[in-house]
């Protein structure tokens, strides 16, 4: 073995010992948001029926499909190549979408406002029908599931 070979050898093997660990293929890996921007997956098909009321109302919150010229060179994600979102990216009936974190804010805080109000007129109902005799028990407690697992 000459030593041009062994040199070249043993980068290789340098190189493919630096490889990452592997790990399943994730479907809507997404690319790191930009600074300032938050992003999320908005469905436009489920079950192969488009879903144009769930879009509209994503637009008019103000979540914007995210343009693949956004992306670093050399990063490679799915883009969407016909229909109205040509140039996103997206995969499977989703389509990426970003809005500037200030407006994810103030849409979260609306949200909680609401759910606050919502949860103090269930508590003023209950007060309203319970007896002295028979108290009403509450337990408020919520729970997230993602993929069908319980976190």
């Amino acid at each position: 073995m000459n030593k041009t070979n062994k040199i070249n050898n043993e980068t290789r093997v340098e190189k493919s010992a630096t490889v990452s660990k592997w790990r399943p293929s994730n479907l809507l890996e997404a690319p790191d948001p930009r600074p300032g921007m938050k992003q999320r997956w908005i469905a436009t098909m489920v079950l192969g029926q488009e879903t144009p009321t769930n879009v509209a109302k994503r637009l008019r919150e103000g979540w914007q499909p995210r343009d693949i010229k956004t992306v670093k060179d050399g990063q490679h994600f799915p883009t969407i190549e016909h229909g109205k979102f040509v140039g996103c990216i997206g995969i499977e009936g989703m389509v990426l979408c970003e809005m500037p974190e200030a407006m994810v804010t103030q849409r979260n805080e609306y949200y909680a406002k609401m759910t606050e109000s919502l949860m103090t007129s269930v508590a003023q109902d209950i007060n309203r029908v319970e007896s002295p005799g028979q108290p009403i028990q509450r337990s408020y407690k919520s729970s997230v599931t993602r993929g069908g697992y319980k976190e």
